[in-house]
């Protein structure tokens, strides 16, 4: 070695410390910049226009949803996503039947008087009845008859039906089952039974012409269609009043049902009229909006990091629009504005991230399920499912994870400490669930797949759940924001770490 060699060494020894620092500068730079990109400006702007009267509510199924699917795309295309969905396109379509309801139609309660006179009481929507989402057209008058819970359970020597007769009769029924413990393997031989697409098909097997739904007075469409079956939602005040003068009580009723798993039907001797104004249509269809970035390592490529959450809303009853910002415009946004950042960096992305806008959650989860069965990537190369449903509204945040991807969640926690710095829960789900899955996460959990769930805590804003209300000012933009950003960092961790703790 020649004298001074050793100084040389250091010397390029720290040149080459010096270009790696600012090599992992300009990374961070890189990051921050686009990190910095994402704005609650522009994520309420996307709101409005996600909420924006052309989109209608956005119903699976209908012109207006199909509308909102193509704006959703077209974003996507803008900033450089790359298509997903089938044969190239952003889309990945399957059939599904719909029903717009025409107009509010009507509820009224026949008041028997002394003199033999009949009056009818007329209650308003949405603060007493919400029109039946997928009910038949046309118009029922008939007695109310209490069935309990509406199920029909040979095996389980159970029937709400028993010895009452509901031909011509007008049902009145509440949601879920007598047994309640969705953690109990014996739960699994209820579950069937909860559903609401069966509550009203085993109404109509029965022969009954009309269905009142104790659900709240909100919008559901996820219940089955059946012609002439004339189906509503109803409040407080419609279920006091059947009940008045009877010496009964519902609640008190669902406890002892609960408790004795012996139902309790019976003849209200009370009439009423439900009106409903629909038109169905059985040539519906409707889809998933898939994009991707897309891996450059020539092994992790073929590996997919999905986050979804579901487009659609309940549509439109009549004038009664639930433009469905919170549930799930809030959601949907805060993926995009995560894809725009992630696609303009520019950084690579050992693995792929999929960004799976999916549709007909609020009609029975019909978006998810379809994926589960015909998945985009296969199950097996799938990092995990992320589902976001709600995500706009509060100052906390929330990481939750099946106990099969547990370690995941440190990524989103790291991103949050170093970054955002906002309150974070994070959980792993314990324990088996038997109930009936109620979010697209928990079908792809049921499917096999590790799933994950963002979502926000300490809520600062009311919650119009399916109720006119729930539009683009029932957000609060600077914690979508923060999610936004929070899935940003955590998807550039994740996709290129070499290895990945589940």
């Amino acid at each position: 070695m020649c004298k001074g060699s050793g100084k040389l060494t250091i010397l390029l020894t720290a040149i080459a410390c010096s270009v790696i620092t600012y090599a992992q500068d300009t990374d961070e730079q890189t990051v921050l910049k686009y990190f910095h990109s994402i704005s609650s400006e522009e994520i309420a702007g996307w709101m409005a226009e996600v909420c924006a009267p052309e989109f209608n509510g956005r119903l699976a199924g209908t012109p207006e949803y199909l509308a909102a699917a193509e704006w959703a795309a077209g974003k996507l295309g803008e900033w450089g996503v790359k298509p997903a969905g089938d044969d190239g396109s952003y889309f990945q379509w399957f059939d599904h039947p719909y029903t717009i309801v025409n107009n509010m139609g009507a509820l009224q309660l026949h008041l028997l008087q002394k003199d033999g006179s009949v009056i009818r009481k007329s209650y308003s929507a949405p603060a007493d009845y919400y029109p039946g989402m997928n009910s038949g057209n046309g118009e029922v008058t008939a007695e109310v008859v209490y069935v309990g819970y509406g199920t029909t359970a040979p095996e389980l020597n159970y029937d709400d039906y028993k010895g009452i007769d509901v031909k011509g009769k007008i049902v009145l029924m509440n949601r879920d089952v007598p047994f309640k413990d969705v953690r109990n393997p014996e739960y699994a031989k209820w579950v069937k039974y909860c559903y609401h697409q069966y509550k009203v098909e085993n109404a109509a097997s029965h022969g009954a012409a009309g269905m009142l739904y104790i659900d709240g007075n909100s919008a559901n469409p996820n219940i089955s269609y059946v012609e002439n079956m004339i189906v509503c939602g109803i409040g407080p005040e419609p279920l006091a009043d059947i009940f008045a003068g009877l010496g009964k009580d519902n609640k008190v009723l669902l406890e002892q049902m609960d408790k004795t798993f012996k139902p309790v039907p019976f003849a209200t001797g009370k009439t009423v009229t439900i009106k409903a104004n629909t038109t169905r249509h059985p040539e519906g269809k409707t889809c998933n909006v898939a994009g991707m970035i897309q891996g450059s390592d020539p092994v992790l490529k073929d590996e997919v990091i999905i986050i979804g959450g579901h487009l659609d809303a309940v549509g439109n009853a009549g004038g009664l629009l639930v433009d469905g910002g919170l549930d799930n415009g809030s959601g949907v946004i805060d993926i995009m504005a995560a894809a725009k950042a992630l696609s303009a960096s520019g950084i690579k992305l050992k693995r792929t991230v999929m960004f799976l806008l999916i549709g007909g959650e609020e009609v029975g989860l019909l978006g998810s399920k379809f994926y589960t069965q015909y998945p985009l990537f296969p199950k097996d190369k799938t990092v995990t499912y992320i589902n976001l449903d709600m995500v706009g509204n509060g100052t906390g945040l929330a990481v939750s994870t099946s106990a099969t991807c547990a370690g995941l969640a440190e990524y989103f926690k790291r991103s949050n400490d170093k970054y955002i710095h906002r309150p974070m829960r994070v959980s792993t789900s314990g324990g088996s669930f038997y109930g009936r899955p109620r979010s697209d996460g928990l079908v792809f959990l049921a499917d096999g797949f590790r799933t994950m769930s963002l979502s926000t805590t300490d809520g600062v804003k009311p919650v119009f759940y399916h109720l006119p209300g729930d539009d683009e000012t029932a957000v609060t933009p600077e914690i979508m924001e923060d999610i936004a950003k929070l899935i940003y960092l955590s998807f550039i961790e994740m996709a290129n770490a070499e290895t990945l703790s589940y």
